[in-house]
């Protein structure tokens, strides 16, 4: 019988995430109102505070979305990968995930043979936690 394994979303990994996103996004709306400025002759006084209140946006924005998310859990068990949420439980077997995918550092993605894309975001270790989800597919063969 193979272990019950568990994982949920980590607050620190989102804020973590929020920062440096805020601070590219931040970076490159000034850069770009530079650009936009200098190309129609205006003043450069106008791009930290609108890009200061395009990136608050954006991070309210992903706020939000973490509230959503902060509730998530899957977990394995008998086979079946068992995502809870706010909207309730839904089990996927392990015999349609096609392949396991790690992107951005933090958020593992698990293919599945019907096409559709499982997000597990925000892990502290993302990277153990798909090599863990990879060791207890079924081996076709």
């Amino acid at each position: 019988m193979a272990p019950e394994l568990s994982w949920a979303p980590k607050k620190q990994i989102f804020v973590r995430r929020s920062l440096m996103t805020g601070a590219g996004t931040f970076a490159l709306l000034v850069i770009l109102g530079g650009i936009v400025s200098t190309v129609v002759g205006w003043s450069l006084f106008w791009t930290l505070p609108v890009a200061a209140m395009l990136t608050l946006g954006f991070f309210i924005d992903d706020s939000l979305r973490w509230r959503a998310y902060k509730y998530d859990s899957w977990q394995i068990s008998d086979g079946h990968l068992l995502h809870e949420d706010q909207n309730g439980t839904v089990s996927i077997s392990l015999h349609e995930v096609d392949k396991v995918v790690v992107h951005m550092g933090h958020r593992v993605v698990l293919h599945l043979k019907s096409g559709q894309r499982i997000p597990l975001r925000y892990l502290p270790f993302a990277d153990e936690t798909a090599s863990q989800i990879r060791a207890l597919l079924p081996k076709d063969g």
